[in-house]
């Protein structure tokens, strides 16, 4: 069914079942498709699934309101188009102001006149099918833009009397005439002299009886040298059918004819953008290079290698950077190989090293070591240094695989594995992970289930000042409830989130469950602080400050009981990103935490560069503290130098009353972990605050 003759659909979101049956009652009789919602959280995930026509949206609903529902709506990309009219009881001037504000487009005050309902829908309807015909022709005039400036081949756009209009950058290139020089001129402008008027008759009677023609023109360019040209002129017709203009493009017959058995070969065995062997030609080396090693009894490897962290690459500083840090990986790998083996680049930012007459796996091993080594180290580029590091998946011939498809899949598995247990770090392959890679299959597809299901749901633990025993704050722990497998730990399904692209949607679903609950205690009288972790990749377009603000202003919370924990990770590429996202966060009103702090890429520098206002001392200094010097004196150090900054300090995985006082006496001020209680569904929370927490 086309775009004419579907029915508009429409989204109406009321909590009142009676306001949903009425406006489905009378929009259905008008054929229109109607789906009724009863909350602002179902209408963003339909909204963002199914790109409804339009949105009847009311204000006053649990949960999120419908301010902030449209708020959300228009910042996404996919759903920021989509018209949104209020129906509310709300009828003061600025209850509608509100409403603009956040988006909307027109605004109906309840009881509403069923006649006026329907003349604003269709009337938004019709704006919108506008709206978004002229975004369609925008679109289509921007793509046959860029494919005018960036054709390899001449084209030259004339009046319906042969009047040069416009040419592109390959005129220029084959001809040598500037835009300056040809536009007014007439294409007699290349005339050659070579061929007989005969020719000209011909070619203008085909062209005004066919429309078209196509044929081998020799032309004069601006040296004075005669070349063949491939000709393809089209006549432009306008809406009366009568000849507006000409398109004709041309490309250099001898220069093809040169040239094309060189790039041919080039672009089918090439990466165009790093100059490595592709896919096709790697398939081909590793298949007869397979049939030699089978044939002498030697070893073959194969790497698979991903880049970590690549994707926050383009997203923040761009794909010309991204493509610089491309070329650069490839140009590293062909230096710390041998000139047998071969370099190929894949997919976007996917290598495959082959090397052949290897002699045991250890070399292989010491192999993939110096290349994460190399990978990790900064690539220098006009916006500052980056960090991105690699995983590495090994497969061996024969042990992992006796043909090309099978080596090729058993050495992407032990990749996939390497990125699941952190990355930065090569994997060989083992019979045992193929098995897993199908349990991770269903699991991933059990995980895009859950929260639709309900299966997903937060644990709060408390979070207490360690001088005065009082609960300041919770951090809120996803837990999936597997309805057949059971409790599933985050340990094993947030990497799988991570990796599907699931984690952005998870991650909103968190961070707007946690708010509702900690208005909900806010309600009852508890002055506390809801703490979630933000994973990488939700940086910086999942976790804007604009929604945020939307979101804890519609519950009624100050920013500041918000607190955002990120882990250091996240320092170690685009810096400048991270660094003004940090600094609009907390503009904002809202806290950050450094989760974690001790392992991974641990740097004080840290502490000092980024805007922060904790730091969580990671549960394995805190662990063996109590007979452990070295913890202790490392936790001295990052309490005294977050005193000097201005910074809090909260231990985790406190289980000793021991452990407690010596944080205590080495002046950490707050700490959480099973001494206080182990993390707690919502309602178990409830005991636990009327003995610790402070009442308002």
């Amino acid at each position: 069914m086309d775009a004419s003759t579907r029915r508009p659909s429409l989204l109406i979101v009321d909590d009142t079942p009676e306001n949903l049956n009425v406006l489905k009652r009378i929009l259905s009789a008008e054929d229109y498709e109607v789906r009724p919602l009863s909350s602002g959280e179902l209408a963003i995930r339909a909204a963002q699934a199914e790109a409804p026509d339009l949105i009847l949206l009311d204000i006053m609903m649990p949960g999120l309101d419908g301010y902030a529902v449209c708020v959300r709506l228009k910042a996404d990309a996919r759903t920021r188009d989509i018209p949104v009219i209020f129906i509310s009881a709300l009828s003061d001037a600025e209850d509608k102001v509100r409403a603009f504000a956040a988006g909307g487009v027109d605004y109906v005050s309840k009881p509403f006149q069923v006649d006026e309902v329907l003349a604003r829908v269709a009337t938004h309807l019709r704006l919108n099918a506008l709206q978004r015909t002229l975004r369609e022709q925008n679109a289509r005039l921007r793509e046959a833009a860029a494919l005018f400036d960036v054709s390899g081949e001449g084209i030259i756009l004339t009046d319906a009397q042969g009047v040069i209009r416009r040419v592109n950058p390959a005129f220029t290139r084959i001809t040598g005439y500037t835009p300056e020089e040809a536009i007014g001129q007439t294409p007699r402008l290349l005339k050659s002299g070579h061929h007989p008027p005969e020719f000209y008759a011909h070619f203008w009677n085909t062209l005004l009886k066919e429309g078209y023609w196509e044929g081998e023109v020799w032309n004069r360019y601006k040296d004075g040298s005669i070349h063949p040209q491939w000709d393809m002129i089209t006549a432009i017709r306008a809406d009366d059918g009568e000849i507006s203009g000409y398109v004709a493009q041309f490309s250099n017959v001898a220069r093809r004819h040169q040239l094309s058995e060189q790039e041919i070969r080039q672009r089918g065995n090439y990466d165009a953008l790093t100059g490595l062997v592709n896919r096709s030609l790697l398939l081909e080396r590793l298949t007869l290079a397979l049939k030699v090693h089978r044939r002498k009894g030697r070893l073959l490897g194969l790497f698979c290698i991903g880049l970590d962290r690549f994707k926050q690459v383009n997203e923040s500083l761009g794909y010309t950077c991204g493509d610089a840090v491309l070329r650069e990986v490839g140009a590293r790998l062909l230096a710390r190989v041998r000139d047998i083996d071969t370099v190929a680049r894949i997919g976007g930012d996917e290598f495959v090293l082959m090397l052949v007459d290897q002699t045991d796996p250890g070399a292989a091993e010491q192999l993939a070591r110096r290349v994460l080594a190399c990978l990790f180290e900064p690539f220098v580029l006009e916006q500052g240094r980056v960090e991105i590091g690699a995983s590495i998946g090994i497969g061996l011939f024969p042990e992992d695989g006796d043909d090309t498809d099978t080596l090729l899949r058993n050495a992407n598995i032990a990749l996939s594995r390497a990125k699941e247990h952190g990355g930065r770090q090569s994997r060989f392959f083992t019979e045992s992970m193929g098995r897993e890679l199908i349990e991770r299959h269903h699991l991933e597809a059990d995980l895009r289930q859950a929260l639709e299901r309900q299966q997903l749901s937060l644990h709060y633990q408390p979070i207490v000042d360690l001088h005065h025993g009082r609960i300041e704050g919770l951090e809120c722990l996803l837990r999936w409830q597997h309805p057949e497998r059971g409790a599933i730990s985050p340990a094993t399904f947030i990497p799988i989130a991570e990796s599907a692209g699931l984690i952005q949607e998870i991650g909103a679903w968190v961070i707007e469950t946690a708010c509702r609950q900690l208005a909900e205690w806010q309600r009852q009288g508890w002055t506390l602080y809801a703490s979630v972790n933000v994973s990488t990749s939700q940086i910086p377009h999942a976790v804007r400050p604009q929604w945020l603000l939307s979101l804890t202003q519609g519950l009624g919370l100050m920013p500041e009981r918000l607190v955002l924990e990120i882990t250091e990770s996240l320092f170690a590429s685009q810096t400048e990103i991270v660094t003004q996202w940090l600094h609009e966060v907390r503009a904002a009103g809202f806290r950050v935490y450094l989760d974690d702090f001790g392992t991974g890429y641990s740097s004080f520098l840290y502490l000092k560069t980024f805007p922060l206002d904790a730091v969580k001392i990671d549960r394995l200094f805190v662990r063996d503290m109590v007979e452990q010097e070295r913890d202790r004196g490392l936790i001295r150090a990052i309490v005294a130098m977050c005193d000097e900054l201005g910074l809090e300090v909260v231990a985790e995985g406190i289980e000793h009353e021991a452990q407690r006082r010596l944080l205590r006496e080495l002046a950490c001020g707050y700490g959480q972990g099973y001494l206080f209680s182990r993390p707690l569904p919502a309602p178990a929370v409830a005991s636990l605050l009327g003995r610790l927490a402070n009442r308002v």
